[in-house]
């Protein structure tokens, strides 16, 4: 016969024991470490210089591992685009690497990737807001040879059509995936509500991709690829001198076109008058809910306080959107939001996916949050929460020579200065709850806000309808990114 009393005893014991381990615990041993006092967050000196030809150097020297990332900067993106071609710079860049003359000889896609790969490292390309650029980590006896081929790429890129047709291919299924998700519908259908017609507010759908010519690429490199306008940031171990040298060698003959260097007029936003746009997606899974608040320019003074605003409001796992909208009350898996600054405004964007009855409560709960940091400002330790959140990150991007180019590169496209950047987390630790009730009143007025609802209307039920009657109702087929009002023309 089985003891139960004895095994119910024996049970009953068991948490003791653990106890007992538990109070002989060695932290950092047996159990995570003990937290320890905050690190200071040491940047290295930036040295910066201008060749003749007018290209930029910045040399960010950390000698710990023997290793540079190297990165060139065109300081174009999309918002470079010409009027009717958005796409151009994304597609220019996707290019850069995928053939270019060498030695007077052209050298196709896939030998670039061995001539990369030989050097340790990978030639990657890219092109976001205000920076197109090419980029390499390699050890540091690699590192002129690796700037010999990145030189190489960007001043005589091929931009062969055999390489745009399969790129266009490649893009275009991409985003005929895209388009299948009502998430992403709604982040490309909010850029166009709240910057309107606006170089920020450019979307390259599947038809303007089709439309791209290899004469538009070929356009967009002879105007904005030109040494006045691109930037070498070396990160890692090397010094300012031998970085200098360095360029000299192998980018001062580059020489720069008589005429000025191409400039843009970036425009504040120009958003939609709708407040509300309602797009039609039949037998989506879910639902997806953006709402956008405007932003600061890249350089206004109170840039940073508005990062702990945004971070209060959307910024981690415990900020206040998800707090809202998924720990009290189960409604998505995530809310989070974002921040954008350019040279003319900037935006907000809070994003999240729900089921579709539950659409018009989460709108509310969105835009809710956003407008109601006005009226209650962030707890202390709430407060204290985000901005360690934001300091941590920094340092994190500081601890890899590639986050630290990425971060000095930052600077230079927003046209900030490099001194900027030792100021960063001083300045994000003194905002305090004040400061960030103080810049929501000024910028996240409820009439301000632009939303995006995209998902199965029908499974929705009628509260989106009656939550906002004057709403701009699309189907995705009547749904055109391109137009200012978003609807195709008959």
């Amino acid at each position: 016969m089985i003891n139960r009393r004895g095994a119910l005893a024996a049970a009953l014991a068991l948490p003791v024991g653990l106890a007992a381990l538990a109070v002989r615990a060695a932290p950092g041993v047996d159990e995570p470490p003990l937290p320890q006092a905050p690190r200071p967050l040491l940047l290295p000196t930036l040295a910066q210089h201008t060749l003749d030809n007018g290209l930029t150097l910045v040399v960010a020297p950390r000698e710990r591992l023997p290793v540079v990332s190297l990165t060139l900067l065109v300081r174009a993106g999309p918002e470079a685009d010409p009027a009717g071609q958005p796409g151009v710079a994304a597609m220019t860049a996707a290019l850069w690497p995928k053939g270019a003359t060498r030695g007077g000889r052209r050298v196709g896609a896939a030998e670039l990737a061995r001539q990369a790969e030989a050097l340790g490292g990978a030639l990657d390309a890219h092109s976001s807001w205000g920076a197109s650029t090419l980029t390499m980590t390699v050890t540091t006896p690699r590192t002129e040879e690796a700037l010999a081929l990145m030189a190489d790429v960007l001043r005589r890129p091929l931009l062969a059509a055999d390489e745009l047709e399969r790129a266009r291919a490649q893009a275009i299924d991409g985003l005929r995936v895209t388009l299948g998700n009502p998430g992403e519908v709604a982040a490309l259908a909010l850029r166009r509500c709240f910057w309107g017609d606006v170089p920020h507010g450019r979307v390259a759908p599947p038809a303007a991709v089709q439309r791209l010519q290899r004469q538009h690429l070929l356009a967009f490199q002879a105007q904005w690829v030109r040494p006045d306008r691109v930037a070498l940031v070396l990160a890692g171990d090397i010094t300012p001198e031998q970085g200098r040298a360095l360029a000299q060698r192998l980018l001062g003959d580059w020489r720069a076109p008589a005429d000025a260097a191409p400039t843009l007029a970036l425009a504040a936003p120009a958003s939609l008058a709708s407040a509300l746009v309602l797009i039609d997606m039949p037998g989506s899974g879910q639902s997806g809910v953006a709402v956008a608040a405007p932003f600061v320019a890249s350089t206004a003074a109170d840039r940073r306080i508005g990062l702990v605003a945004n971070a209060v409001l959307g910024g981690g796992y415990s900020a206040r959107l998800n707090q809202e909208v998924r720990i009290k009350r189960g409604l998505s898996y995530g809310a989070f939001s974002g921040a954008e600054a350019f040279a003319g405004g900037g935006m907000v964007s809070a994003q999240t996916q729900t089921n579709h009855p539950n659409a018009a409560q989460v709108l509310q709960l969105l835009r809710g949050e956003i407008t109601r940091l006005a009226d209650a400002p962030p707890a202390a330790d709430e407060l204290a929460a985000r901005q360690a959140t934001l300091i941590g990150s920094f340092g994190r991007r500081l601890e890899t020579t590639a986050g630290l180019s990425a971060l000095v590169v930052g600077q230079l496209v927003n046209g900030r200065p490099l001194a900027d950047l030792a100021t960063h987390v001083p300045e994000i630790a003194a905002v305090t709850p004040a400061q960030v009730q103080a810049f929501a009143r000024a910028h996240w007025a409820a009439a301000a806000l632009r939303a995006v609802v995209v998902g199965d209307l029908a499974a929705a039920g009628d509260s989106l309808a009656v939550l906002a009657p004057q709403a701009l109702r699309l189907t995705m087929a009547q749904l055109d990114l391109e137009r200012p009002g978003l609807r195709k023309t008959p």
